[in-house]
């Protein structure tokens, strides 16, 4: 017997995980509990060593043995295997997922609310959009707020510097199939490429709401990975068409912009620093190239 269709489109969710115990479990459970009645959560292990595989096994039996609610869809699976780095996993779970949208929520990650999904989906289906994005808060390890950044941008602001809060992008599944997922050659700045690519290719939207809750801790917010970061988006820029020389320039400038507030930041007694591309970071930002 045939399943009735889906009253709403099927989301995927796209969780990439390498050692990730700790996060685990709350990144499944922020999942399960978004109002969205029709979401597949993917979680890609890279083959971790740690208990991440058994927390999700386990979650994946419970997901098993529980009703989903009257026309709902919900379905947990866990693919574990080595990979080449996280946009790698990002790439595997969009290539398996069955979603018209996808969503990659990194195991560190959470939504800021129940609606996050919802709220997304509604705003893709009322406009037609292809890429939806909106709002993050990165947070400490204790949940306090640190910064929030995300905003509404054209492709020259793009081509600049990344201020799309990529945890909260939501993207067409046609349109990783026309144009292709993440490339491994960027270790760090893969999501800003990716965007710089699609953005005058696709239909896009701002949802101006917080969606996502960031931990610091992340690659792009482990300060040794700053500089290369910068670098890597000042290579993704000029092969979209980047200007090399104001490209350089740029990204000397942000080098050195993030040494002066983490300097400050330390003089102040408060050593957490934001990721790159956040608002506090951009503070300092200047008008011109």
């Amino acid at each position: 017997m045939e399943s009735a269709p889906l009253s709403k489109p099927l989301l995927t969710v796209v969780t990439p995980v390498y050692n990730g115990e700790r996060h685990t479990a709350r990144c499944l459970e922020s999942v399960r509990t978004q109002s969205y009645p029709h979401i597949e959560h993917l979680v890609i292990d890279g083959g971790s060593s740690d208990g991440t595989a058994r927390i999700v096994q386990a979650a994946c039996a419970k997901s098993d043995e529980r009703t989903s609610p009257e026309g709902s869809t919900r379905g947990l699976r866990l693919v574990s295997e080595r990979d080449a780095g996280v946009y790698d996993a990002m790439s595997k779970g969009v290539r398996q997922a069955r979603g018209e949208y996808v969503h990659i929520l990194n195991s560190d990650d959470r939504y800021a609310d129940p609606e996050a999904l919802a709220a997304a989906v509604a705003l893709m289906e009322a406009e037609r959009l292809d890429i939806c994005h909106g709002r993050a808060r990165q947070v400490d390890a204790d949940g306090r707020p640190v910064c929030e950044f995300g905003r509404d941008v054209d492709f020259r602001s793009l081509l600049k510097k990344m201020r799309v809060a990529h945890p909260t992008v939501v993207v067409r599944r046609s349109v990783y199939e026309r144009h292709g997922a993440f490339s491994i050659g960027f270790r760090i700045a893969a999501d800003h490429e990716f965007l710089l690519r699609v953005w005058n290719k696709a239909k896009v939207g701002f949802l101006p709401r917080m969606q996502v809750l960031m931990e610091i801790g992340g690659l792009s917010t482990v300060n040794g990975n700053v500089q290369r970061a910068y670098r890597e988006s000042m290579g993704a820029a000029i092969i979209h068409g980047r200007n090399p020389l104001a490209a350089a320039a740029r990204c000397s400038y942000e080098i050195l912009k993030h040494r002066l507030i983490r300097s400050r930041a330390f003089a102040a007694g408060k050593p957490r620093l934001p990721a790159v591309g956040t608002e506090l970071d951009q503070g300092l930002a200047p008008s011109g190239p």
